[in-house]
């Protein structure tokens, strides 16, 4: 069972401040770092609900770290924090340009592209699409994707290139990746402009959406925390520009 106090501190500051800052400020209070995991996991789990003033039990705990978390405000406010403004992929305002494929996404008002390299030979590109101001530290943990509008695009040289039914074998290299880790899911076909692919709803144990569109050289890979209106306008604004010339 996890720690009810630890439980209503991350509930509450967990939107405000990234995980990994909150935890080593928990650490200064003897919250050890299973007490913390086991916390996480459990707020991961279930809906944050709205701002409301805490219980007695979170009240006496915020009020005994209420030192440590003015030093924690003081921090965060200092730190020098990694702009999505430095990515010279982001192009013009409201779109990002892929830097590993010729395609484009749309970017919801309000959103920013937080792009990377998952290799040093720079082959496959990984995208965080988050609201302006998130802390990168967040797309670590994607049991907060979901609850802070997150998703997140791998972009990776197309396996299926050579295949006479690239579809058919594509979803079969997923059915197959997510009975390897035991995961209930549902799945459908999915057509983002004309590129075709397959989308899937993970039930258990960890829900999540992940669509997988198959690209004219690359292969694109979304996830997020499920299958909302913000994933759906990402997802679906993407084109390859090669191929729309």
């Amino acid at each position: 069972m996890p720690n009810p106090e630890v439980v209503a501190y991350l509930r509450q500051f967990i939107n405000k401040h990234p995980v990994d800052a909150l935890r080593k400020q928990l650490q200064t209070e003897g919250i050890s770092d299973a007490d913390f995991d086991e916390a996480l996991k459990f707020v991961l789990r279930t809906p944050i609900p709205k701002e409301r003033k805490p219980g007695k039990a979170g009240t006496v705990f915020l009020f005994g770290g209420i030192a440590f978390i003015l030093g924690l405000m003081v921090v965060t406010l200092n730190r020098k924090d990694p702009a999505p403004e430095k990515k010279t992929r982001q192009t013009e305002e409201g779109a990002y340009l892929g830097a590993v494929a010729d395609y484009v996404i749309r970017l919801p008002e309000g959103y920013a592209a937080f792009p990377d390299f998952k290799d040093r030979a720079k082959t496959v590109e990984v995208v965080h699409f988050a609201k302006r101001g998130t802390h990168p530290t967040n797309f670590l943990h994607e049991g907060l994707f979901g609850q802070l509008g997150i998703v997140r695009l791998e972009v990776e040289p197309n396996r299926f290139l050579e295949s006479p039914h690239p579809v058919d074998d594509l979803t079969r290299f997923v059915e197959n990746m997510m009975k390897a880790r035991s995961e209930t899911f549902n799945k459908k076909p999915l057509l983002v402009g004309s590129l075709k692919g397959l989308q899937v709803t993970v039930e258990a144990p960890f829900q999540r959406t992940e669509a997988y569109v198959l690209g004219e050289k690359v292969l694109y890979m979304f996830v997020a925390g499920q299958d909302d209106e913000i994933f759906r306008e990402i997802m679906m604004s993407l084109r390859e520009t090669a191929a729309e010339m």
